[in-house]
């Protein structure tokens, strides 16, 4: 019993979240700003405050305009590989200035869109390319392996015939004196 006091007695009001920043959240401090160039797909969530985001053009479409979005808590954008985001803490006029946490994380396989040019590369030319560098290995390698035996064949020959030689031409040497 006197343990469940001392937890009571150190446990704080309902502290205020100005200048905290949840648990397995990136903090952005007010007025800073930070640019995103994700490698993978990836998933932008906001769990505190609100961002200004100018996302960028995506992959393969460089006509695409710079477009400015607003975040605010619990919304999420789905960001491209190569996607260029610069991300910003927001805050209406006469607001005061708090810091942002959000996560970013790798999109999860559920929400990827299937597009026909992902699919082809993914489903297609890319295990074609990796068939044809298999077989340009496999070739290369009996090649390797049908000259290596080509060359020891011949060795293999020119010792049987050098002995053959050296065991008959003594004996004929003989047989002339």
């Amino acid at each position: 019993m006197p343990s469940r006091t001392v937890l009571e007695s150190q446990q704080s009001a309902i502290a205020p979240t100005a200048g905290r920043v949840l648990a397995g959240s990136w903090k952005l401090d007010a007025g800073r700003a930070i640019t995103l160039n994700p490698r993978e797909r990836s998933v932008l969530e906001i769990s505190q405050g609100r961002v200004w985001l100018s996302v960028g053009a995506r992959p393969g479409q460089p006509d695409q305009a710079t477009e400015d979005i607003v975040l605010l808590q619990g919304q999420e954008l789905v960001i491209e590989a190569g996607q260029r985001v610069v991300m910003e803490s927001w805050y209406l006029r006469g607001g005061a200035p708090s810091a942002v946490a959000f996560c970013w994380d790798r999109a999860p396989v559920a929400t990827l869109v299937a597009d026909a040019a992902v699919d082809w590369e993914l489903g297609v030319a890319q295990p074609l390319r990796d068939l044809v560098c298999a077989l340009g290995q496999g070739g290369r390698a009996v090649g390797a392996a049908v000259a290596a035996t080509l060359g020891a064949s011949g060795r293999l020959v020119a010792g049987l015939v050098r002995f053959a030689l050296h065991r008959i031409a003594p004996q004929r040497v003989r047989m002339h004196a």
